[in-house]
């Protein structure tokens, strides 16, 4: 009785692994025939949407075209701007220079749009051109507030050089100040043709040329006599006395007369 049981009970187990197997394979068949499909219907898709992405893909590469024009001709026109004019001032430009980086951040969000959709349809590098003039354009304007940075601390410089008294003018010093803001400025990554960068250079060579100058003028040997010929020459009236302010003897211009001062100051020596 007991050997019955147990071969009903292995019939019973043979039969559900039975029905198991075949629940399997039904499952297995379903599966591939639903990929077949998913495969045919994407092949359908993509062969509907071809156009579509063809379509879309030129119109975002005409745009990311026209961008990269614009971007260049924002470049150009940059350059004209007041900030790069010396009259213009620290404070003026470094408000100005603002003014652009907002619009830079305007034509970097363009550019991200653009790059994201050149992601999409596989061609990420085609956004690239736009990127570098980006890049370009903000070093430039980094650049330029670097040198108004500049242009400020040289000025300052001058001016304390010009509100001091005749008698405590060191001209030996001060020279050698100003030929290092000369180098710094020289080696500076700004566009050397700006005319910021021409004014501050010009008024650095002026004291270059002026400094030097007033060394000889203060030399002990001078006297009145010799005061009186360089009244003559620059043609102007002026007291040497605790009183004289570096700013009287610059107001005479005597770079004009650079020959005639070192004429006379070597007859004095």
């Amino acid at each position: 009785m007991l050997q019955l049981d147990q071969l009903e009970e292995t019939l019973n187990f043979l039969a559900t692994k039975n029905l198991a197997k075949d629940s399997q394979i039904k499952q297995s068949k379903k599966l591939f025939d639903d990929w077949t499909a998913l495969k045919k219907l994407a092949k359908d898709i993509k062969k509907e949407i071809t156009p579509i992405v063809a379509s879309e893909t030129q119109k975002n590469n005409v745009q990311i075209g026209k961008l990269e024009d614009e971007l260049k001709t924002f470049i150009q026109e940059m350059r004209k701007r007041d900030f790069y004019k010396y009259e213009c001032g620290r404070e003026n430009a470094l408000a100005k220079l603002e003014g652009v980086y907002a619009e830079v951040a305007a034509y970097e969000q363009k550019t991200q749009d653009f790059g994201f959709t050149a992601k999409k349809f596989d061609n990420p590098n085609l956004i690239d051109g736009c990127n570098k003039h980006i890049d370009s354009i903000k070093v430039e304007l980094g650049n330029m507030k670097m040198l108004w940075d500049h242009i400020s601390h040289c000025q300052q410089i001058f001016s304390g050089y010009l509100n001091a008294s005749w008698a405590e003018t060191q001209p030996f010093e001060m020279e050698d100040d100003v030929k290092k803001n000369m180098k710094t400025l020289k080696d500076m990554k700004v566009d050397k043709r700006a005319n910021a960068y021409g004014g501050i250079l010009d008024e650095i060579k002026k004291w270059l040329i002026f400094l030097p100058l007033i060394a000889e003028l203060a030399d002990p040997a001078m006297r009145d006599r010799h005061w009186d010929a360089i009244r003559t020459k620059v043609g102007k009236q002026f007291t040497v006395d605790d009183k004289l302010q570096l700013q009287d003897i610059y107001n005479l211009n005597l770079q004009d007369y650079k020959e005639d001062v070192e004429e006379i100051t070597d007859q004095a020596k």
